[in-house]
């Protein structure tokens, strides 16, 4: 009987014994999606110390000096196409610092043979702050170049206007945001300022650009 009743008391107590021993469960999956993305205080992720790499295309228009650029033979308004390109590196998570060219373009005439369009193209060194992990704004100065640009569809040809000085300013908001890639809606306004043409070329876009870290 006593045989019989530790049996009993052994198979009412294997459950509770079973339960105080430490669990091993299985190892957690490994992945590149299983890593947690690394962030910082406020949300910001941290891509300090990574090179960033970017590129984003716009339209909108141009202006010389307080009149829009136009195109008075093409029977519609022309609207001005942009693409920039920036390389820089991550300073903090929330800045860095960029080389930036950027280039601007709209006809102004256009016949049977082809387009011409008056071309801004900027080459700065630019500074981007993010306001928030996925808000940022953007400021750059340096060189700027205009001239007119001819495509018959054969061949370009480039008449040199003037050479002067660059500022831009940008806004933009990361609609995919993560810490190796985004994509983000920015707009753009870049002025160009030119002493032997004596006008100021203005250039306002709104794009979309895709940026590596």
């Amino acid at each position: 009987m006593k045989r019989s009743y530790l049996a009993f008391a052994a198979i009412l107590l294997a459950p509770a014994a079973a339960a105080a021993q430490p669990s091993y469960g299985p190892p957690p999956p490994q992945g590149y999606y299983s890593q947690p993305t690394p962030q910082t205080a406020g949300g910001f992720h941290d891509r300090t110390g990574r090179m960033a790499l970017g590129f984003s295309l716009g339209l909108g228009g141009m202006q010389v000096g307080d009149d829009d650029v136009t195109c008075a033979n093409c029977g519609y308004d022309p609207i001005a196409a942009e693409f920039d390109f920036h390389i820089g590196g991550m300073m903090s998570p929330r800045f860095a610092l960029l080389f930036e060219v950027q280039g601007n373009a709209q006809t102004v005439e256009e016949n049977a043979f082809g387009a011409r369009s008056l071309v801004q193209a900027t080459a700065m060194v630019a500074g981007q702050y993010w306001v928030s992990p996925q808000l940022w704004l953007k400021g750059g100065i340096g060189a700027a170049s205009l001239s007119y640009s001819y495509d018959d569809g054969y061949e370009s040809q480039s008449e040199n206007i003037d050479e002067g000085m660059a500022l831009m300013g940008a806004v933009g908001y990361e609609v995919l945001s993560a810490r190796n890639f985004s994509i983000d809606l920015q707009g753009r306004l870049v002025a160009g300022t030119y002493e032997k043409f004596d006008q100021q070329v203005t250039a306002g876009t709104v794009g979309v650009g895709f940026n590596w870290y």
